[in-house]
């Protein structure tokens, strides 16, 4: 199941939060240093500052090396997963001086005992004016991913390149937008630092392809002991404007070194801690992350290929209706603010009130490509002509396209990440997600609107996180080629906000963030 990739999304949040390195105050020409003033909330305007950068406010020949560079261990649920390393130089961007920021993360888990390696190497490079200008970054979470991108004016240019196949977007940068790790430390660093000062700006996500509106605010100060020694911090507070809102910590001295961070997400926090190289790459331990986040319903036991469920579902925070969708298909009656029952019918379709292909009108928007969706693929488009073999009905084309991919993939072993279609048309692997995937494209490729669903479903004894796809044919039905069902049964239940028309990896699950180990389900009825 799919909880692989959401350990990668939190991932992606994770370094969001990540490492801010000492530099000179841009006002008084020294580091700032044991000002801890309890004061009232002061607003700091991103804008005034950013006015007056015209000369580098990093000195990184003043920089101790232990500053330039330094090493992370990341723990998911208190079990070190993996480590992250990043380091600061000077150099040149296209004429321009710049601060280049290079990183390295690497992560080691099982997923139902498959070994799961994911890594990634990135170059940031950020000019004095805080603003990105260029990144360039590899992962191994789709086979090869490399993603390019150069921010001019308020635009960023994005490249991402999956497997030999090239996407480009637009992304509108406001100009308020900084960099993640030069650009927060420089504006952390303008002034002594309070208690209660709060901070509104974009921070620039390398990992989410796109400015992020973010809140910072000093919330207390803490004592921690870093390698026997004790420091005195400042805790942050950051909330970002992503998921439906998350909220992350951090722990920085005044000399802007940060020993601590902690994504509390799906119920677990994913904890960067400041370390040496040598304990950062020492040994991993071992956690299984589906079994950590499947979900043991009560009441009665869901029966295998259910026409009709109805469950009562409590979340432990949050709002209900944020992340249990409502549809033709599924009901959500809402009982209070996080609670409701959820009733699912299964439909009936019938192929003769179904339109023939293609369906260029209705849900149009769905017809496209993505990086991981390679619609208009030669490859995929004959394969596509191959396994219909001239059907033209809608409803009877899904069905042949679903039960192609549930016979031809046969490898259903987890992966690493979100595999594209076209890698898994060559490989013929993979999970629920390469199901998907290919089908999406298959179904695009035939004119045939198409689009993923996540959410959880019923399997041997427990809930588990999937994704499957839907179909339009003068109505949105779901399928799930994964079990080769051509109609997916009431036992998948849709949480909200899921994607495939986006090139990063935060849109396909944004509803199942609120839900991980936050969900309890009674059976009512099956």
């Amino acid at each position: 199941m799919d909880s692989v990739r959401l350990v990668l999304i939190i991932a992606c949040v994770g370094v969001f939060t990540g490492p801010v390195f000492a530099q000179d105050n841009g006002t008084t020409g020294r580091t700032v240093r044991d000002k801890i003033v309890d004061t009232t909330t002061a607003e700091t305007s991103i804008a005034s500052i950013k006015k007056k950068k015209d000369k580098p406010q990093i000195i990184l020949e003043n920089m101790p090396q232990d500053l330039r560079e330094q090493w992370y261990s990341l723990t998911l649920m208190n079990i070190k997963i993996g480590y992250m390393h990043a380091s600061l130089e000077e150099t040149e961007y296209q004429g321009e001086p710049v601060i280049r920021n290079k990183f390295n993360m690497v992560m080691n888990f099982k997923a139902l005992g498959t070994d799961v390696t994911l890594e990634t190497t990135r170059a940031e490079y950020t000019g004095f004016d805080l603003m990105p200008r260029y990144f360039l970054s590899t992962s191994n979470e789709s086979g090869l991913k490399q993603v390019e991108g150069q921010i001019a004016g308020e635009l960023a240019y994005i490249k991402t390149t999956l497997n030999g196949e090239t996407t480009e977007l637009k992304v509108s940068v406001p100009p308020d937008t900084i960099s993640e790790i030069p650009g927060l430390q420089s504006i952390l660093s303008q002034k002594a630092l309070k208690i209660g000062d709060k901070y509104n700006l974009h921070i620039f996500s390398f990992d989410l392809l796109k400015p992020v509106k973010t809140e910072l605010e000093i919330t207390r100060q803490e004592t921690l002991i870093h390698q026997s020694e004790e420091k005195q911090v400042f805790v942050f507070r950051q909330t970002m404007d992503v998921a439906g809102g998350i909220t992350a910590k951090f722990w920085m001295d005044t000399d802007g070194v940060t020993y601590r961070t902690e994504v509390p997400l799906m119920g677990f926090s994913l904890v960067t801690t400041k370390t040496d190289r040598e304990t950062a790459l020492g040994g991993m331990e071992e956690v299984d992350v589906v079994l950590k986040t499947r979900i043991l319903p009560t009441g009665k036991r869901p029966t295998p290929k259910a026409e009709h469920l109805k469950a009562e579902m409590k979340l432990l925070t949050g709002n209900i209706t944020e992340v249990i969708m409502s549809n033709a298909r599924q009901k959500l009656e809402v009982e209070t603010e996080q609670s409701g029952n959820v009733s699912i019918q299964v439909p009936t379709i019938v192929a003769e009130n179904c339109p023939d292909l293609p369906i260029r009108d209705a849900a149009a928007e769905f017809l496209g490509t993505s990086a991981y969706i390679q619609t208009a693929h030669s490859d995929i488009q004959a394969k596509a002509n191959e396994i219909l073999s001239g059907e033209t009905n809608s409803w009877r084309a899904a069905k042949k396209l679903c039960q192609w991919v549930y016979e031809s993939i046969t490898d259903k072993r987890a992966t690493g990440g979100f595999g594209s279609s076209l890698t898994v048309l060559a490989s013929l692997s993979g999970d629920c997600t390469e199901h998907t995937t290919l089908f999406i494209a298959l179904a695009r490729a035939a004119g045939l609107p198409s689009r993923i669903c996540s959410g959880i479903v019923f399997s041997r004894d427990a809930f588990y996180y999937h994704f499957w796809p839907e179909v339009y044919v003068g109505r949105w039905v779901q399928m799930d080629p994964t079990f080769g069902q051509m109609v997916a049964d009431a036992n998948h239940i849709q949480l909200g906000g899921s994607t495939l028309e986006s090139d990063n990896l935060m849109e396909f699950a944004e509803g199942v963030f609120q839900t991980i180990n936050r969900l309890e389900i009674v059976i009512t009825d099956n």
